[in-house]
């Protein structure tokens, strides 16, 4: 409390002291200095206030706190502190956790919306097999060997009834080609 206070060569937080606290506050605005420095230095081609880089600040100092007191040794079930290599196993199982957790919510979001539209897929595949490459038409043209193929759409009665369903097919390739 008394002592020379942080130093700029060497800027450490106080952890264990919130973001308000003393020396927290003046290592805080020590890095807003010299944030507003190398704006001005650099010529940033943005300017923001001092409070909204002091808030970025604070912000960053609570998230590395919350890391921080994440990783200090709890008291275990015999009473005693958790020696490094458990506290290194907590946070590893903490982690994979979260990981699984996020991998299946991202699954429930890919498959909700799309259970429906697997039956359409599905007879979408089949009709595209039965037709196989004959029935799909090729409206792109081809040059080998300095002569050019040109490939006419064959317009098929049979065809007219689902050429909406190979549009569907044919613009989803072009989305998503890894799809198929």
């Amino acid at each position: 409390e008394d002592g020379p206070g942080p130093n700029c060569k060497h800027l450490a937080f106080d952890l264990k002291g919130g973001p308000k606290s003393p020396w927290n506050d003046k290592v805080i605005g020590l890095l807003l200095e010299e944030l507003q420095r190398r704006g001005d230095q650099e010529s940033w081609p943005f300017r923001r206030s001092e409070a909204y880089f002091k808030e970025v600040l604070q912000d960053r100092y609570k998230r590395l706190r919350t890391v921080w007191m994440a990783a200090q040794p709890k008291v275990t079930a015999k009473g005693g502190l958790e020696t490094p290599e458990e506290v290194e196993q907590r946070l590893i199982t903490k982690k994979d956790e979260a990981l699984k957790v996020t991998r299946q919510t991202t699954r429930r979001k890919n498959t909700d919306g799309n259970e429906e539209d697997l039956p359409a897929w599905q007879w979408l595949q089949r009709l595209v097999r039965t037709l196989g490459e004959g029935g799909m038409s090729s409206e792109e043209s081809d040059v080998k060997n300095d002569i050019e193929t040109v490939l006419r759409v064959k317009n098929m009665t049979w065809r007219r009834a689902i050429e909406r369903e190979l549009d569907i097919i044919n613009h989803q390739r072009m989305v998503d080609d890894d799809i198929f």
